[in-house]
């Protein structure tokens, strides 16, 4: 890589880590201005639009520098899951670890999901939905829902996606607190072996009236 390469990415790196601070010391981050995320990235504004023609650009690619590489570790943990306790508890591990590397990310997901910018709150619904795909894709192919259909298998998946991911923001909260973390962790394996145990007893035939 050349030196104005180099320079690029470091701009590009710099505005990143301005913005995601700048969220974690309790910003949202529709309320950042160009002009401020440049002056703490200690670049000029006009350097700005050499990386992201908006706001809601630099958003997006905290969104898609994190969140794909979270994808892939899952998919790969559930490569060599022999079973599907050894899945539930090696997902929530790799989740937890990476959310704790990447800290001011999820601070900046947790908010942007629910409020701000329209497109960043599609794009992380998006991508939690395709974390869903993934999962029932590999729940058909390992064999643990084959009396599910298509559409049932998803909703299994989205469930225990939804189980892991809605932990990001206290797990954060909670970090620094060991037994509160180990707490947690505990937590979230119970919940996720609800809709296991739910999912190995159903029965797509509806349930009889009751008399």
């Amino acid at each position: 890589m050349g030196i104005r390469a180099e320079q690029k990415q470091r701009t590009r790196a710099a505005l990143i880590a301005a913005a995601l601070e700048m969220v974690a010391d309790g910003r949202a981050f529709s309320s950042l201005s160009l002009r401020e995320v440049t002056r703490a990235a200690g670049v000029v504004p006009t350097a700005f639009y050499r990386h992201f023609p908006t706001m809601d650009a630099l958003g997006m690619a905290i969104v898609e520098e994190a969140l794909p590489d979270l994808r892939t570790r899952m998919r790969e943990l559930r490569q060599d899951a022999s079973n599907m306790e050894e899945l539930l508890v090696a997902s929530i591990n790799v989740f937890f670890e990476f959310v704790l590397q990447h800290a001011q990310e999820f601070l900046f997901f947790g908010r942007e999901i629910t409020g701000g910018s329209s497109v960043l709150r599609n794009t992380l619904r998006l991508h939690v939905v395709r974390f869903s795909y993934d999962l029932a894709d590999d729940l058909a192919r390992i064999g643990y829902a084959n009396h599910l259909n298509d559409q049932e298998r998803f909703m299994v998946a989205d469930l225990l996606v939804r189980a892991v991911l809605t932990t990001s923001q206290d797990l954060l909260a909670v970090r620094n607190n060991k037994i509160a973390l180990d707490t947690l962790r505990h937590r979230t394996a119970q919940q996720m072996r609800l809709v296991v145990i739910g999912m190995l007893n159903w029965s797509s035939k509806p349930l009889a009236a009751a008399s």
